[in-house]
C-alpha cells in the first residue's frame, strides 16, 4: 500500500517524548529548544507593526520560490563569511527543510553517505527517509577521524559528509583548524561535497571562532543556517547557501513541495535584522545560556565526579556525558522520567545504536537552579541504581 521509501522511517525519539518532558514537575534536559523567556517579542511586534504600515495587503500574497531577495541579499552581506550572492542562497521553512531538499537532490536510493558517530537525529531520519546508505566514522572533540574517513573514501565514491561543525548536536563539540582544513582537502582530493549543518554558530561563550567549512571551500561545502536558536524556533525560517548549480534544483524540489516558505514570517524576519535587533539579542542570549553552561558543568563536577565523563563546550545547548560504569542509559531514562527529570539516551543518535552508555544533556531551556536541581536528581538515581545493583550481586 505505502511506497518503499516509508519502510525507513523512524520516528525522532525526542519529538516522542516531548509531551512527558514538558510536564510541569519535569526538569527537562532532553529537547534542543531556546528558552522562550529570551525570545525577542517586543521587537518582533515593532518589526510586525513596520511591516504592516509599509506593505499593508500585499503582505499576504504569494512570494517567489527562492525566497524574498531583500532577505537573501541581508544573509548573503551579513550572516555569511564567505564570499556570497544572493542567487546562491534559498529561503526554506526551516533548515530541516533544506536539508531534505538538497539530499533528495543529491542521492539516489542506495548512495553511500558518511556521518559521524554520534550526529544530529534529524539528519539520521532525513537520510533514512531518503534510502541513503549510512557509513560512519568516530569523532572526539576535535572533530571526525579524517583517516578513517579517507580509508572510506580511497575504496568507493561517497555523494557527501554530513556534519555539525560548531557545538555539534549532540556532542557539543567543535572542530578544530587543523580538523577543518583537513576535512576540505579531503573532499577536493576525492571529489565529494559536503554539507554543514551551522544552527548554533553563533551561540558562542568561550574561545575564538573559527572559519566555517563554506569559506574554507565554497564549492565544495553547502552550508545550512537558521533563525530558530537566535530568533524564535516558530518562525521554521531557514537558508541554504551553496553552489548555484545545486540551489537550481533545490529551488525547482522546493517548488514541487510548497512553493514558498511563509512570505509572512520572511517579512517579519527582514524587518527585524533591518532594524539592528539580532545582534544585541545574541549577546543577551549568550551571556544567560554561557550561565547555564557553567551551572551544569559545575553541577556535574560536583554530583557525578566518578560516576560521568564529560567535555565542556564553548558554545551551542548541549553536554555529552558518558557513564563511567557502561550502564545503559535508556533504562536509565525511563527511572528518570518517574523521579522528574529527563535528557536524550545516546543511542538515538548513533546511525547503528552504536553506544548505549551515553546521553545529551540540554541547557539553555533551564534555569540555574532548575539545572543543579535536575543534575543532583540525576547523580541521586544513578547512585541508587549503583548501589541496588551491588547489592543485587552480593
Amino acid at each position: 500500500m505505502f511506497a518503499q521509501r516509508t519502510k525507513n522511517l523512524n520516528s525522532s525519539f525526542i519529538r516522542d517524548i516531548l509531551a512527558v518532558t514538558q510536564q510541569p514537575h519535569i526538569i527537562s534536559f532532553a529537547g534542543g529548544l531556546p528558552d522562550p523567556q529570551l525570545f525577542p517579542v517586543d521587537e518582533l511586534q515593532q518589526a510586525a507593526q513596520q511591516m504592516h504600515q509599509q506593505l499593508g495587503n500585499a503582505l499576504y500574497q504569494y512570494s517567489e520560490t527562492a525566497g524574498l531577495l531583500p532577505l537573501r541579499s541581508y544573509i548573503a552581506q551579513n550572516l555569511t563569511i564567505a564570499e556570497s550572492q544572493p542567487d546562491n542562497i534559498i529561503i526554506t521553512t526551516g533548515s530541516q527543510q533544506g536539508l531534505d531538499l538538497v539530499v533528495r537532490c543529491l542521492i539516489d536510493p542506495g548512495q553511500k553517505v558518511v556521518v559521524e558517530a554520534p550526529t544530529y537525529l534529524g539528519a539520521l531520519q532525513v537520510l533514512r527517509a531518503n534510502q541513503a546508505e549510512l557509513v560512519t566514522i568516530p569523532s572526539d572533540d576535535q572533530g571526525p577521524d579524517l583517516s578513517a574517513l579517507e580509508e572510506i573514501v580511497k575504496l568507493e565514491p561517497i555523494r557527501f559528509f554530513y556534519t555539525v561543525t560548531d557545538f555539534q548536536n549532540p556532542t557539543g563539540a567543535s572542530y578544530s583548524l587543523e580538523r577543518r582544513k583537513g576535512l576540505v582537502e579531503l573532499a577536493e582530493k576525492y571529489d565529494f561535497l559536503i554539507l554543514e549543518d551551522a544552527p548554533y554558530s553563533s551561540l558562542r561563550y568561550s574561545g575564538e571562532s573559527l572559519p566555517s567549512l563554506h569559506t574554507l571551500m565554497p564549492h565544495r561545502v553547502i552550508h545550512f543556517g537558521s533563525f530558530s536558536k537566535v530568533i524564535a524556533p516558530a518562525l521554521r525560517l531557514g537558508w541554504i547557501n551553496g553552489p548555484r548549480e545545486v540551489i537550481k534544483i533545490v529551488e525547482k524540489l522546493k517548488q514541487a513541495a510548497d512553493l514558498h516558505s511563509s512570505g509572512y514570517d520572511q517579512h517579519l524576519v527582514l524587518h527585524y535584522l533591518q532594524s539592528g535587533a539580532l545582534l544585541p539579542h545574541l549577546q543577551t542570549i549568550c551571556t544567560a545560556y554561557g550561565r547555564r553552561l557553567e551551572a551544569m558543568a559545575a553541577a556535574l563536577t560536583t554530583y557525578m565526579p566518578d560516576q560521568v565523563q564529560f567535555t565542556k563546550p564553548e558554545g551551542g545547548m548541549f553536554i555529552w556525558a558518558t557513564l563511567t560504569s557502561n550502564e545503559s542509559t535508556m533504562t536509565l531514562f525511563k527511572s528518570a522520567i518517574e523521579q522528574g527529570v529527563a535528557f536524550v539516551p545516546g543511542e538515538a543518535f548513533y546511525a547503528f545504536g552504536e553506544s548505549h552508555n551515553s546521553m545529551r544533556l540540554n541547557f539553555s531551556n533551564s534555569h540555574v537552579d532548575l539545572i543543579n536541581e535536575g543534575v543532583k536528581r540525576l547523580a541521586s538515581l544513578i547512585n541508587n541504581e549503583r548501589l541496588e545493583g551491588r547489592s543485587s550481586i552480593a
